[in-house]
């Protein structure tokens, strides 16, 4: 397995991961009737615990490296408030105030802030393959969390703002560690974004009424945590060592196909013709930034 097959393997493993995540939250909030904001400090605090835990056992070495130097101890911050705090936050306000469809398609647009980055910075120009890709993703997730009807999508102005605020989190946590991982470990990069994006939680913990913890709850926050946070970001920040941001970003779109297939299997849901069609223009999508390379030289 070549390096960019590599990294999108592991994109791919991480939008699988935050699938798994999202059903079980979306099970989780109708049955138990918690907060998603306690949800987020949760699986923040715990994600950063135990990714730094798994790095001094697997590394054997000291988590405070990375604050020893400036420059480095400067992208965390920015990675962890600018980055993964606000992906969270912003997903579950855009749903709060819209629905998660709404949410989703708005969040996906972060491969279009990554390209603007690029762009505006004269970093790099994307190339055409890099268009098609994002239209399929788009309309792809478009017609995979609508069913293709305009009138399931919310467009409160709330909304749309959380909506797009989620889409350039998406767009700033894929961008910003790419020089912290050439230098740093991916789960400690990731622990410490984590454990720092959990402290403004803190009030929240400290002064709102906990709900009552079950073996069911318990049981659902092991698995937001361990599959839907921890390996979710150590698998999609890690594919950023392989491939580009913007390719990281488009391949995110994943995620709703995922989280789709799953509610197929665990929640009873049916899929139309058109969501078939949506999943499958998010697998072309995958398929063409695997094979990229490969049609550039057909066509050149």
């Amino acid at each position: 397995m070549g390096k960019k097959q590599l990294g999108i393997f592991l994109v791919v493993l991480g939008g699988l991961c935050w699938g798994v995540s999202g059903t079980v939250a979306q099970f989780m909030f109708t049955s138990t009737g918690v907060s998603p904001v306690w949800v987020v400090g949760i699986r923040l605090f715990f994600g950063g615990l135990i990714l730094l835990s798994l790095y001094i056992m697997m590394n054997h070495a000291s988590i405070f490296t990375i604050w020893h130097d400036h420059h480095f101890r400067i992208s965390l911050i920015y990675f962890s408030f600018f980055g993964i705090l606000p992906s969270q936050f912003s997903y579950f306000m855009a749903v709060n105030y819209g629905n998660a469809a709404t949410a989703t398609i708005l969040q996906l647009t972060g491969p279009v802030f990554i390209i603007m980055y690029l762009v505006l910075r004269k970093i790099k120009a994307p190339g055409i393959l890099d268009f098609i890709s994002i239209f399929l993703a788009l309309f792809g997730s478009f017609l995979l969390v609508t069913s293709g009807s305009i009138t399931s999508i919310s467009l409160s102005p709330l909304g749309i703002f959380w909506g797009l605020m989620a889409g350039v989190a998406a767009a700033s946590y894929t961008i910003i560690p790419v020089k912290l991982l050439k230098n740093y470990d991916a789960k400690l990069v990731c622990g410490w974004a984590m454990l720092l994006g959990s402290i403004p939680f803190f009030p929240y913990f400290i002064l709102c009424k906990q709900p009552q913890f079950t073996s069911s709850l318990l049981t659902e926050m092991v698995v937001v945590v361990l599959i839907g946070t921890v390996c979710a970001y150590l698998f999609y920040v890690s594919s950023l060592e392989y491939i580009r941001p913007e390719t990281t970003g488009m391949l995110s779109s994943i995620e709703p196909l995922s989280a789709t297939i799953l509610s197929i299997i665990f929640l009873g849901l049916r899929m139309d013709l058109v969501e078939i069609i949506g999943g499958l223009l998010i697998l072309m999508m995958v398929l063409i930034q695997s094979m990229s390379d490969k049609i550039i030289k057909v066509f050149k």
